[in-house]
């Protein structure tokens, strides 16, 4: 009986000196070092739950040739995180009763063109717009592109929409330009102080729209830079951009957080439950990203957007079921594979679960033909066409583009996903999906040829 009882005293004893479990800071921290240690990481992370920061660090330089040193409160290109305050903004303006979702755009910008657009077209990324590369050659060498320039080059020129507005999705950057000057009018207020009165007092954010000019830069501006193996290459911001509303909105790590987390409260429950539905067409079809331009979960509980721009590159994230926030800047140009693996990891800690490592998987086979259809487990059947060097991807119905951004790699917008490809054993083509809610990295086609 003694020695039962010294053997239980023995263990219980032992028991007290255990370590406790790491805290979500500790490890969250850890992968983090080892990301810098390995040349991987240069920015700032702000993670929490129930409204209390866990952790929050900086790595490395917001600016390398004046070593002024990143923090979780450097202000960064948040790219096109901005629509996400734009559609937001518009939702409240909607639930005001200060215009609908099918008023045409032309009732509030006569200058537009175009009459069958409606304002959820802009939201829907379903306009039919162009993008940047019309619009840039037919400004002035030197002369700041604006929202005003672009409007008077489309009512001068009406270029007409690529497809029947309503009818097809193509990421549109212009669109949430033209969405920001809806507000404008709605309002009589600039856009910039619209979202100062809506959502950076209330939130205590320091967002900020940035100057068009880099020389009418007020501080130290963050700069944007590519590895490479002889060092930091430059690759930065783009000098006179002025326009707004698709991007152009400078915020931390800790206004992202802010921002995500802080998201259901300021907007208010009606423009809530709008922002987190699908974005459809006029038909009826859903995109893949919401009216309120976030990537949902399927259980509608948690939300994501991301920003990408040259070197720039963010994340923010919520878990509305388990109040779970976070956000990651940075400016050394994430390779893709990254992007998507490093959001994962992170939500698994702040889950309270292992994260995958943070390694670059098998280099994609630029050779293969990826036409074909594929299974992708927890995504649905996917279709993938050629359009020179873009892919036609097809899910629920919907087409969108993919964009090669490295070798045998493209990024599909609305999708948030990247698709590689590859040659599998007896000569079949294998896809890898990877976005932040799916990880499947071999899908074997299930038909080839013209899809």
């Amino acid at each position: 009986m003694r020695t039962c009882l010294f053997v239980i005293a023995a263990a219980v004893a032992l028991a007290g000196c255990a370590s406790p479990p790491p805290t979500v800071s500790q490890r969250a921290d850890a992968l983090m070092r080892d990301l810098v240690q390995r040349q991987r990481f240069q920015g700032a992370v702000v993670m929490g739950q129930g409204g209390r920061v866990e952790y929050a660090a900086g790595f490395g330089m917001a600016d390398v040739e004046r070593q002024v040193p990143f923090t979780p409160d450097t202000p960064t290109d948040g790219a096109s995180i901005a629509k996400t305050f734009t559609a937001a903004a518009l939702l409240m303006l909607v639930g005001e009763g200060r215009l609908g979702l099918e008023t045409p755009v032309r009732e509030l910008v006569p200058q537009y063109p175009h009459a069958s657009t409606r304002v959820r077209h802009l939201l829907a990324h379903s306009a039919g717009l162009f993008d940047y590369e019309w619009l840039d050659p037919r400004v002035a060498p030197g002369e700041p592109r604006t929202n005003a320039s672009h409007l008077a080059l489309i009512a001068r020129d009406a270029p007409v929409p690529n497809f029947e507005p309503g009818t097809a999705f193509t990421y549109d950057n212009v669109a949430y330009d033209v969405a920001a000057m809806v507000i404008e009018r709605s309002t009589g207020l600039r856009y910039a102080e619209v979202i100062a009165e809506r959502f950076s007092r209330p939130l205590g954010l320091a967002a900020f729209v940035r100057p068009a000019r880099f020389a009418d830069w007020q501080g130290t501006r963050t700069r944007g830079y590519q590895r490479t193996a002889a060092g930091w290459k430059d690759h930065d911001a783009y000098d006179l951009e002025g326009f707004h509303g698709g991007a152009n909105l400078y915020l931390s790590a800790r206004d992202l957080y802010r921002w995500v987390a802080g998201y259901p409260g300021v907007v208010g429950a009606a423009a809530h439950r709008a922002a987190l539905a699908p974005a459809r067409l006029d038909d009826g079809r859903s995109t893949g990203i919401s009216l309120g331009s976030w990537y949902v979960s399927p259980d509608g509980q948690r939300r994501y957007y991301t920003g990408s721009h040259n070197g720039f590159f963010c994340f923010g994230y919520a878990d509305e079921g388990r109040n779970i926030a976070m956000a990651w800047v940075a400016n050394d140009a994430p390779p893709s594979w990254l992007q998507p693996a490093l959001s994962r990891a992170l939500v698994a800690i702040a889950e309270g679960r292992e994260p995958e490592a943070l390694v670059a998987p098998p280099a994609a086979d630029a050779s293969v033909d990826p036409t074909g259809r594929y299974r992708v487990s927890g995504v649905g059947e996917v279709h993938v066409g050629r359009e020179g060097p873009q892919l036609r991807v097809r899910l629920r119905g919907v087409d969108y583009q993919g964009f090669p951004v490295a070798r045998g790699v493209h990024y599909v917008p609305g999708l948030d996903a990247y698709l590689r490809f590859a040659s599998a054993p007896q000569g079949q083509v294998a896809l890898s999906w990877d976005s932040v809610f799916a990880l499947v990295p071999f899908t074997l086609r299930e038909g080839a040829g013209a899809d």
